[in-house]
Formats: C-alpha cells, structure tokens, sequence
C-alpha cells in the first residue's frame, strides 16, 4: 500500500497537470466539509435568535386595582403645586429652550385640554438631553429618540392610532402611566434601556410590550392585560455556538 502511495506521488510530481488536479480535488473537500459541518450550526443559530419569548410569568405582574390605587389622585396633588402647566405640544418647544444640561421637568394639563394637540405624532428628540413628562393627556403616539434620558410618570395615553409609546433610542423610566386602547402596541421599544413598573397597559390591539434585540427591558410590578397580541413580546439574541 505505501508502495502504491509512493508511486503515486513519484508520478504527480512528474506530472505538473496532475498537482494541480490534486490541489483542486482537495480543496472542494475543504469546502464540502465547511460546507456539511458548519452550516447546520449557522442555521440553528439564526432560528434561535429570531425567536419570541411570551414571560408574564417573570413579570411580578400586579392587579390593574392596585395599580389604579397608586396613581390615583397624584396628578391633582402635582398640578395644584406646579408653577406652570404645559399642553403636548409645547413640549418639544420647551425641550429646545433649555440649552444649560439641566433636568427638564414638564407637568400636563388635565385631559380637557388634550384635543388641542394637533399632527400625527410627537417626536421627543432627547439627545443630551434630561426630561421628566408628568401628567400629561397624550391624545398622539409619542416617538422617542437620541441618547439622552426621559421618564414618563402617570401619563395618560388613550386611544392612539400607532403605537402609544415607541423608543427608538436613549434611556430612563415609564412608570405609572396608563395606556390604553392604541390601535398597535401600548409600549414598542426597538432601542435603548428602560425600567418599565407601576402601568396599567390594556386594551391595545397589539401587543402590550414590545422589546426588540437592541432593547434592554427591565419590567417588573405591572398590570398588562386585554392586549390583543402577546401581553409581552421580547426578542433576545443568544447564541449557541461561539
């Protein structure tokens, strides 16, 4: 056999056409193999990742009586004290006077003067920026961008076409809000890092919460039922083979 082998290899080397068959022959191989070992691992890996996982049970999930009971009549107290009280849509306005880094801190109006917000949505572009929303009746889907810092506490947000809440970047806190009856989901974060406790969040056509791959959620102490998709949906990438 060894003989047979050597004389192999004595021939190929006499013959230059057939070392580069050999090579060609050998390198196919190479890619079969990749090929047969390899690709079923990137597959599962890619399955796995776009997977959803529905986790009311991780939740600590709280009853919407208990949660009402937290909010209620707290809005009263903020604006009677309050030096000032802004409509939707002078928040963006007041965003951009500020120019000093300081926090900015911005309480509603009471629901009857929701109607006199007007467009489609408003945009909160946050980049650095620190904003506090508190009590306001948003009658438009809120979009949040930039890498600065909000918190949105008992705000209201009801019957929304779109989204009620989409964070598409930055971090902070959602906490004692209720949201309610939006034609798609109450909370939808695609970026960012977000604590979210204390909400009544029902009656969406959608989901309840939504979390993307790029979305860091912390939910704990909620109230989310009656939502027409999952009550919760959080994409997490992991992977299974390093």
């Amino acid at each position: 056999m060894q003989k047979k082998i050597s004389n192999i290899i004595k021939k190929i080397k006499k013959n230059p056409q057939k070392k580069i068959i050999l090579g060609v022959v050998i390198f196919f191989v190479l890619i079969l193999g990749v090929i047969f070992y390899q690709v079923p691992k990137w597959t599962k890996q890619y399955q796995l990742r776009t997977r959803f996982y529905k986790t009311t049970e991780k939740l600590s999930a709280i009853s919407e009586e208990q949660a009402r009971g937290d909010i209620a009549g707290q809005c009263d107290k903020i604006r009677n004290s309050a030096d000032r009280l802004y409509l939707a849509d002078e928040i963006v306005a007041e965003m951009e006077k500020n120019q000093t880094g300081e926090k900015i801190k911005l309480v509603g109006k009471s629901e009857a003067n929701a109607e006199n917000q007007s467009g489609k949505y408003l945009l909160l572009n946050i980049q650095n920026k620190e904003v506090e929303l508190v009590c306001f009746d948003f009658s438009q889907r809120v979009i949040v961008e930039g890498g600065g810092q909000i918190e949105f506490s008992l705000n209201n947000f009801k019957n929304i076409q779109g989204n009620a809440l989409s964070l598409n970047g930055g971090e902070g806190k959602i906490h004692h809000n209720l949201i309610e009856k939006s034609s798609k989901a109450g909370i939808f974060a695609n970026e960012g890092k977000w604590e979210i406790y204390g909400n009544i969040i029902k009656d969406n056509l959608s989901y309840g919460v939504y979390g993307g791959y790029e979305a860091d959620i912390l939910l704990r102490e909620n109230a989310i039922l009656n939502n027409g998709g999952y009550e919760v949906r959080i994409l997490k990438e992991r992977k299974v083979f390093d």
